[in-house]
Protein backbone atom coordinates (compact mmCIF):
# COMPACT_ATOMS: atom_id res chain seq x y z
CA UNK A 1 0.00 0.00 0.00
CA UNK A 2 1.91 3.36 -1.00
CA UNK A 3 2.31 6.35 2.02
CA UNK A 4 0.19 8.93 1.53
CA UNK A 5 1.92 11.79 0.17
CA UNK A 6 2.18 14.83 2.68
CA UNK A 7 3.79 18.38 1.75
CA UNK A 8 6.04 20.53 4.10
CA UNK A 9 7.38 23.86 2.58
CA UNK A 10 10.70 25.43 2.92
CA UNK A 11 10.90 29.34 2.38
CA UNK A 12 14.85 29.90 2.13
CA UNK A 13 15.92 32.64 3.52
CA UNK A 14 19.34 32.09 5.15
CA UNK A 15 21.72 34.37 3.28
CA UNK A 16 23.77 37.46 4.33
CA UNK A 17 22.32 39.27 0.89
CA UNK A 18 25.92 40.02 -0.58
CA UNK A 19 24.66 41.64 -3.63
CA UNK A 20 21.98 43.50 -2.08
CA UNK A 21 24.85 44.85 0.24
CA UNK A 22 24.27 42.72 3.35
CA UNK A 23 20.02 43.46 3.32
CA UNK A 24 18.21 40.25 4.25
CA UNK A 25 16.77 39.17 0.99
CA UNK A 26 13.81 38.14 2.23
CA UNK A 27 12.11 41.10 3.33
CA UNK A 28 12.94 43.15 0.54
CA UNK A 29 9.32 44.82 0.11
CA UNK A 30 8.18 43.67 -3.15
CA UNK A 31 4.60 45.11 -4.16
CA UNK A 32 4.30 46.70 -0.83
CA UNK A 33 5.31 43.99 1.41
CA UNK A 34 8.03 41.76 2.71
CA UNK A 35 8.80 38.98 0.09
CA UNK A 36 8.66 36.51 2.49
CA UNK A 37 5.02 37.73 3.40
CA UNK A 38 4.04 36.88 0.13
CA UNK A 39 5.78 33.84 -0.82
CA UNK A 40 4.09 32.16 2.74
CA UNK A 41 1.05 32.81 1.32
CA UNK A 42 1.79 30.80 -1.81
CA UNK A 43 3.54 27.70 0.27
CA UNK A 44 0.39 27.43 2.58
CA UNK A 45 -1.75 26.97 -0.28
CA UNK A 46 0.19 24.08 -1.26
CA UNK A 47 1.66 22.43 1.66
CA UNK A 48 0.81 21.43 4.83
CA UNK A 49 2.89 23.59 7.11
CA UNK A 50 5.85 26.96 6.05
CA UNK A 51 9.34 26.03 7.47
CA UNK A 52 11.64 29.27 7.05
CA UNK A 53 15.62 29.49 7.04
CA UNK A 54 16.49 32.13 8.76
CA UNK A 55 19.84 33.29 10.75
CA UNK A 56 18.63 36.49 11.47
CA UNK A 57 15.39 38.67 11.98
CA UNK A 58 13.77 35.53 13.48
CA UNK A 59 11.18 37.92 15.20
CA UNK A 60 9.98 38.96 11.15
CA UNK A 61 10.13 35.87 9.66
CA UNK A 62 8.29 34.16 12.73
CA UNK A 63 4.73 35.76 11.85
CA UNK A 64 4.87 33.94 8.21
CA UNK A 65 6.07 30.35 9.51
CA UNK A 66 5.06 27.39 11.48
CA UNK A 67 8.83 27.18 12.41
CA UNK A 68 11.85 28.46 11.58
CA UNK A 69 15.09 26.61 11.25
CA UNK A 70 18.76 27.88 11.35
CA UNK A 71 22.09 26.69 10.30
CA UNK A 72 23.73 24.77 13.41
CA UNK A 73 26.96 25.99 11.69
CA UNK A 74 28.40 30.20 11.89
CA UNK A 75 29.20 31.97 8.62
CA UNK A 76 26.22 31.39 5.94
CA UNK A 77 27.33 27.83 4.79
CA UNK A 78 24.48 28.09 1.88
CA UNK A 79 21.10 26.91 1.16
CA UNK A 80 21.98 23.24 0.94
CA UNK A 81 22.70 23.13 5.14
CA UNK A 82 19.11 25.08 5.47
CA UNK A 83 17.31 22.45 3.29
CA UNK A 84 19.16 20.15 5.41
CA UNK A 85 18.10 22.06 8.67
CA UNK A 86 14.37 21.45 7.15
CA UNK A 87 14.53 18.04 6.34
CA UNK A 88 15.18 16.74 9.62
CA UNK A 89 12.13 18.52 11.34
CA UNK A 90 10.13 18.52 8.40
CA UNK A 91 6.54 16.50 9.45
CA UNK A 92 5.69 15.79 6.07
CA UNK A 93 6.59 12.59 3.46
CA UNK A 94 8.08 15.64 0.93
CA UNK A 95 9.98 18.70 1.43
CA UNK A 96 8.82 21.30 -1.30
CA UNK A 97 11.62 23.89 -1.35
CA UNK A 98 11.96 27.57 -2.97
CA UNK A 99 14.31 30.58 -2.66
CA UNK A 100 13.73 33.99 -0.96
CA UNK A 101 15.06 35.44 -4.23
CA UNK A 102 11.86 34.14 -7.18
CA UNK A 103 9.12 36.75 -6.01
CA UNK A 104 7.35 35.62 -9.01
CA UNK A 105 7.05 32.20 -8.28
CA UNK A 106 3.06 30.95 -8.13
CA UNK A 107 0.59 28.39 -6.85
CA UNK A 108 -0.01 27.20 -10.63
CA UNK A 109 4.08 26.25 -11.23
CA UNK A 110 4.64 24.94 -7.71
CA UNK A 111 1.60 22.81 -8.19
CA UNK A 112 2.74 21.56 -11.60
CA UNK A 113 6.06 20.28 -9.79
CA UNK A 114 4.17 19.09 -6.67
CA UNK A 115 2.20 17.00 -9.36
CA UNK A 116 5.47 15.34 -10.48
CA UNK A 117 6.33 14.31 -7.22
CA UNK A 118 3.40 12.75 -6.45
CA UNK A 119 3.67 10.71 -9.66
CA UNK A 120 7.52 9.69 -8.83
CA UNK A 121 7.33 9.97 -4.78
CA UNK A 122 10.60 8.17 -4.32
CA UNK A 123 12.79 10.89 -6.36
CA UNK A 124 13.67 14.55 -6.34
CA UNK A 125 12.62 16.62 -8.54
CA UNK A 126 13.16 20.33 -9.66
CA UNK A 127 12.43 22.51 -12.36
CA UNK A 128 14.02 23.25 -15.54
CA UNK A 129 14.05 26.21 -17.43
CA UNK A 130 15.46 25.33 -20.80
CA UNK A 131 19.02 23.54 -20.10
CA UNK A 132 19.45 25.34 -16.56
CA UNK A 133 18.38 23.06 -13.70
CA UNK A 134 16.49 25.12 -10.79
CA UNK A 135 18.04 23.42 -7.90
CA UNK A 136 16.37 25.73 -5.57
CA UNK A 137 12.40 25.48 -6.85
CA UNK A 138 12.45 21.05 -5.96
CA UNK A 139 10.68 19.09 -4.27
CA UNK A 140 12.76 16.20 -2.16
CA UNK A 141 11.24 12.91 -0.28
CA UNK A 142 12.43 12.95 3.53
CA UNK A 143 13.42 9.51 2.70
CA UNK A 144 16.86 11.50 0.73
CA UNK A 145 17.81 12.82 4.20
CA UNK A 146 20.67 10.54 5.10
CA UNK A 147 21.82 10.58 1.56
CA UNK A 148 22.07 14.90 1.98
CA UNK A 149 23.31 13.78 5.81
CA UNK A 150 26.42 12.00 4.22
CA UNK A 151 26.98 14.38 1.47
CA UNK A 152 27.15 17.05 3.61
CA UNK A 153 29.61 15.71 6.19
CA UNK A 154 31.65 14.70 3.01
CA UNK A 155 31.99 18.15 1.99
CA UNK A 156 28.64 18.78 -0.36
CA UNK A 157 27.85 22.20 -0.43
CA UNK A 158 26.02 22.75 -4.06
CA UNK A 159 22.23 21.94 -4.48
CA UNK A 160 22.74 21.53 -7.92
CA UNK A 161 25.48 18.89 -7.87
CA UNK A 162 23.78 17.10 -5.05
CA UNK A 163 20.70 17.08 -6.60
CA UNK A 164 22.63 15.66 -10.23
CA UNK A 165 23.99 13.08 -7.70
CA UNK A 166 20.45 12.04 -6.65
CA UNK A 167 19.03 11.46 -10.52
CA UNK A 168 16.54 14.45 -10.29
CA UNK A 169 13.92 14.55 -12.28
CA UNK A 170 12.99 17.95 -13.74
CA UNK A 171 9.69 19.17 -14.50
CA UNK A 172 10.49 21.61 -17.61
CA UNK A 173 9.43 24.79 -18.08
CA UNK A 174 10.02 28.03 -20.82
CA UNK A 175 13.86 29.75 -20.50
CA UNK A 176 12.11 32.72 -20.35
CA UNK A 177 9.81 32.01 -18.07
CA UNK A 178 8.95 35.64 -16.21
CA UNK A 179 7.83 33.38 -12.71
CA UNK A 180 11.94 32.78 -12.34
CA UNK A 181 13.31 36.03 -12.27
CA UNK A 182 15.97 36.17 -9.94
CA UNK A 183 16.11 39.29 -7.92
CA UNK A 184 19.64 40.34 -6.72
CA UNK A 185 20.14 43.73 -6.95
CA UNK A 186 17.94 46.65 -5.29
CA UNK A 187 17.41 47.69 -9.19
CA UNK A 188 16.10 44.63 -9.34
CA UNK A 189 13.71 44.72 -7.11
CA UNK A 190 12.52 48.03 -7.99
CA UNK A 191 11.79 46.98 -11.82
CA UNK A 192 9.97 43.33 -10.07
CA UNK A 193 7.59 45.14 -7.42
CA UNK A 194 6.57 47.58 -10.09
CA UNK A 195 3.20 45.78 -11.82
CA UNK A 196 2.80 45.11 -14.92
Amino acid sequence: MPHPFTLSTLFLAGGQGSRLGGIDKGLMLFRGEPVAARLSRVLQQVGSEVLISCNRNADQYSQWANRLVSDPQPAYPGPLLGVLSALRVAKGSHLLVVPCDMPLLDVPLLQSLIALAREHPEQAVALQSGQQLQPLVCVLPLTLLNALERAWQAGQRSPRRWLIEQQVLTLRIAEDDPRLLNANTPGEWETTSTPS
